[in-house]
């Protein structure tokens, strides 16, 4: 008997996040290299409650109020944000994995993701950011469907950008 040995494709977080973030139309996924290590980056960045009020406009406030850990290392996170976008104003719950330069959050119900990853680069970080609409709809609503998911990447597209470009200033300012 012969053995095979099947290749084995393996993805670094960047590109983990670009194949997920690929099958969301309503989306954007910006990059950018963060002047500072990598452990330095993550460190700030996965401090979910104080940062990411600080980098995007549309949260006010997020809080962690349950953490335990993930089947593929890291944490679990239970988190409610109150959100400052008229379309996102009411207080919102998501379902997170957080790991070492990696966060996948999920509405619940599933109607909006978010993700990070992070990879060293050198003394600096490449960083990825996406956010976007998660829902489906059956074939025969998708027409009806294009012109949200359109606006949503529109939106998404100058939102993202934004938040990458706090994230860059306060590397920048240390």
């Amino acid at each position: 008997m012969v053995l095979v040995s099947w290749p084995v494709a393996r993805l670094d977080r960047i590109a983990r996040l670009r194949a997920l973030a690929s099958g969301f139309q309503g989306g954007a996924l910006h990059e950018a290299v963060l002047d500072a290590p990598f452990d330095d980056a993550w460190a700030w960045l996965s401090d979910l409650e104080r940062t990411v009020p600080d980098f995007d406009e549309d949260v006010a406030r997020l809080r962690i109020i349950r953490r335990e850990p993930h089947p593929e290392g890291g944490e679990r996170l239970r988190i409610h944000t109150r959100n400052t976008a008229i379309v996102l104003w009411m207080p919102t719950v998501l379902d997170a994995h957080l790991a070492s330069g990696w966060c996948w959050m999920a509405t619940r119900p599933l109607l909006y993701v978010i993700g990070m990853a992070a990879e060293p680069e050198g003394d600096r970080t490449r960083f990825a950011h996406f956010e976007g609409l998660a829902f489906q709809a059956p074939r025969l609503l998708q027409p009806v469907l294009r012109p949200v998911l359109a606006a949503s990447r529109w939106r998404h597209d100058r939102h993202v950008p934004r938040d990458l470009a706090a994230i860059e200033r306060h590397f920048r300012s240390d």
